[in-house]
């Protein structure tokens, strides 16, 4: 893979900041619900996530100022300035379709239709089911 910008690049910034944004919620998490037997071992704990998060934030600052594409509202919560919702973006309205006019039949269903394309062969269904309906108006 190039360093040059493309819809790859692309493509990769997003998981890397979708990525960035797990361990932000992973630390949040850890900082305000998780509990430790003592201070050390919740530090250890944060240092262990921002080990694997450093990284991660390096390569994603690094494909922004090469260029790479990006939409606000994909930011991690810790790009953006404090107190700043993430942007929505807006979609396009949906027009209401006029309501449809109930199908009315004009001719009966059995006059339109045409002859089975298997008729005479072995897939010829109408022919039992004719059997069928003879056989039982004779049983009844």
């Amino acid at each position: 893979m190039s360093n040059s910008p493309s819809t790859e690049s692309k493509y990769h910034l997003k998981s890397v900041h979708a990525e960035i944004d797990l361990f932000d919620r992973r630390l949040a998490h850890l900082q305000k619900y998780d509990v430790f037997e003592t201070e050390a071992a919740r530090t250890a704990a944060e240092r262990k996530l921002n080990l694997k998060r450093d990284p991660l934030v390096v390569t994603a600052k690094r494909l922004a100022a090469e260029g790479v594409e990006y939409k606000e509202s994909e930011l991690p919560r810790s790009f953006r300035p404090e107190g700043v919702p993430a942007p929505v973006e807006a979609k396009p309205e949906l027009t209401p379709e006029p309501a449809a006019t109930p199908f009315i039949p004009t001719e009966n269903r059995t006059a339109r239709r045409q002859g089975s394309p298997y008729a005479g062969t072995s897939l010829d269904w109408e022919k039992s089911v004719q059997h069928y309906m003879q056989n039982k108006a004779a049983k009844a």
